[in-house]
């Protein structure tokens, strides 16, 4: 029923954009050609794809649409002709489909770095509040126990399979997720197969830093944006035909959702605003060395470091690493817009040659406290 009120209306918009489009040309010939006639043949092109399984009727139309734009009216009577046709097609309706116009969606795939597990497992619990179920059936996300990759499967042929599903991307976009070349992979690979996604970004993570396979243009939301989860979950709730939770209790769990990631948030401020350099490496003596440091803290917010773990290389290669001691951070903060340098020893017994050390090879992770 749907298939053919759908046709009714392109066969009168149809002739409503010949009507508006058509031009008269030299020697007193005619044309169509205008936006509005591009937007119509676009349409029935869409409506083809969705409800026609005949692959004749399609390419027939097709053909007659590549060049109808700027041409005379015969490319038009070819394809209205055909809509007309259709009027005795047999049209085969989904109960259910997705907003592209693709087949049923069963299933969400969360592709996040793993960095982000604490945004991705609150992400998660709400997905269940809003009436997603518990399972792997219906949910994928490597990083959480029970709806991860099932064992015995090799990640990239599980990958592989889920994407050649009918299943709906959500990208969780950070600034781990843009340094994560598993991440990037998932984002190309969920391009290729055209899957419907929804952009869901963390709130440290700019709009202006959307890039790579992500369409900047589309609608994407912060997750502590309160209208963005209430249009989030109404899409939710239609795609998957979900019952309809209390108002009160949905804000309930909003809110909530809302407090968790907000933590998060905060946490995670306080790293990407805070700055540990080494600037340079002295040999004391055998097997011993001095890393002299500088710690900026850009933020308003005193710092106090969980852990700090250096792994320095030289230039052959050879790796040596540590980690501050608890004597070390014991006391030791970072005050509001401090930029100071430190100056730690360090005793090692690998081949790692200090008077050698190639500063561009050098990684530094830490932790601070909320």
């Amino acid at each position: 029923m749907e298939a053919q009120i759908k046709l009714e209306e392109l066969i009168r918009e149809g002739h409503e954009a010949k009507s508006e489009c058509l031009q008269e040309g030299l020697y007193g010939l005619y044309f169509i050609n205008g936006p509005e006639y591009v937007t119509w043949i676009e349409k029935c092109k869409m409506f083809l794809k969705k409800y026609v399984h005949d692959e004749e009727i399609k390419s027939n139309f097709f053909d007659a649409a590549r060049q109808a734009n700027g041409n005379g009216d015969s490319h038009f009577d070819q394809m209205i002709g055909i809509l007309w046709a259709l009027k005795e097609y047999e049209f085969v309706e989904n109960s259910r489909t997705d907003v592209e116009g693709n087949s049923k969606i069963d299933k969400i795939f969360i592709s996040h770095s793993s960095k982000d597990f604490a945004y991705v497992d609150a992400l998660v619990s709400l997905l269940n509040d809003i009436g997603i179920k518990k399972s792997s059936k219906h949910i994928f996300c490597s990083s959480l126990p029970g709806y991860d990759i099932p064992y015995g499967e090799t990640i990239y042929d599980f990958l592989k399979q889920e994407l050649n599903n009918n299943i709906m991307v959500l990208f969780v976009l950070s600034h781990n997720y843009y340094e994560s070349a598993p991440s990037l992979n998932e984002m190309g690979a969920a391009w290729i197969t055209s899957k419907q996604y929804n952009t869901i970004l963390t709130p440290n993570f700019d709009f202006k830093k959307i890039e790579g396979a992500i369409d900047p243009t589309k609608i994407s939301f912060h997750m502590n944006d309160e209208d963005g989860l209430n249009k989030f979950r109404d899409k939710m709730v239609k795609v998957f035909e979900l019952g309809e939770v209390d108002y009160k209790i949905w804000n309930r769990d909003k809110k909530a959702f809302i407090e968790k990631v907000k933590v998060i948030a905060e946490t995670e401020s306080l790293n990407l605003n805070t700055q540990v350099k080494i600037e340079k490496v002295k040999k004391l003596k055998d097997q011993e060395f001095e890393l002299q440091l500088r710690f900026i803290n850009v933020t308003d917010k005193i710092i106090e470091f969980r852990y700090i773990d250096f792994e320095l290389s030289d230039s052959n290669g050879n790796k040596s690493i540590h980690s501050a001691t608890d004597e070390m951070l014991h006391d030791f903060s970072l005050y509001p817009k401090e930029n100071k340098v430190v100056k730690w020893s360090f005793n090692y017994k690998s081949s790692y040659d200090p008077q050698r050390d190639d500063n561009n090879k050098t990684k530094i992770k830490f932790g601070v406290y909320s």
